[in-house]
């Protein structure tokens, strides 16, 4: 579990954040969601150490993340895995060796044992016979699955996925929506995932938290979200429903 308490964040005059209060549970598909510059990012990279708040606490379990020397945040990210929007793959690197990567940094595995949990876990997202390839010679939506294998090599407790279905058609995103919601149920991870995609909140979004302009706006399930009254959360479903629509008319 993480629970964040009162969490504030400025950049130079303007404040992005501002005491945000919430709790991301084991076993769930949490979501952040929000319209751009709503703070959504900055909430999802402070909770990752990328950005260092102005106040309050991020505790990961009963761990307080703010104040950690370096040892102790190295410990923390070894139980991290993240997704970057993207993929953030190495381009110089094969798909065997993007996965291992994380293995080369924080485990003591012998090469086999590595490349052994490397290809389980490429398996794990239903890729086979590509560990051989660089990812400028696979499609995105592969590449979003060989990020998603990598973010799991160390088995986490935590994952973490800035908008996962970014770039991909709907039929790729549900697929990546679907692997997502398996392996947080599978393993027990505590996910969270930065997202606009609608049918990411209404498919698998088992806690949402509405970020809007900076402030916690609404928070609740899929199910909840249909009914809400939130004026603000309201206006942002109905403009990502248009948004969705006018996106899958340009592409046919």
């Amino acid at each position: 579990m993480i629970r964040v308490e009162g969490i504030s964040k400025s950049f130079e005059q303007k404040t992005v954040l501002t005491d945000i209060n919430a709790v991301f549970e084991p076993g769930k598909v949490n979501l952040i969601i929000g319209k751009s510059g709503s703070g959504k990012t900055v909430l999802l990279k402070s909770l990752i150490g990328l950005h260092t708040v102005d106040s309050g606490h991020i505790f990961y379990d009963d761990r307080d993340m703010i104040g950690m020397d370096k040892k102790q945040m190295k410990e923390i990210r070894k139980e991290l895995g993240v997704v970057f929007q993207g993929g953030a793959l190495f381009d110089s690197l094969s798909v065997l060796e993007n996965v291992k990567f994380p293995l080369n940094l924080f485990s003591s595995m012998s090469d086999k044992e590595k490349e052994e949990r490397a290809l389980f876990c490429l398996n794990r997202v239903n890729l086979n016979n590509v560990e051989h390839l660089y990812p400028a010679e696979i499609s995105g939506g592969m590449k979003k699955r060989v990020a998603i294998a990598r973010a799991i090599v160390l088995q986490p407790k935590y994952l973490f996925c800035d908008e996962p279905n970014s770039g991909l058609d709907p039929f790729t995103s549900l697929v990546i929506d679907n692997l997502l919601s398996e392996l947080t149920h599978e393993y027990q991870m505590t996910t969270v995932i930065n997202t606009h995609d609608m049918n990411s909140v209404f498919e698998i979004g088992e806690k949402i938290l509405f970020i809007h302009e900076g402030h916690k706006e609404w928070e609740g399930n899929n199910m909840e979200i249909m009914h809400t009254d939130n004026a603000a959360l309201n206006e942002f479903l109905f403009t990502s429903k248009l948004n969705r629509m006018a996106r899958e008319r340009f592409n046919r």
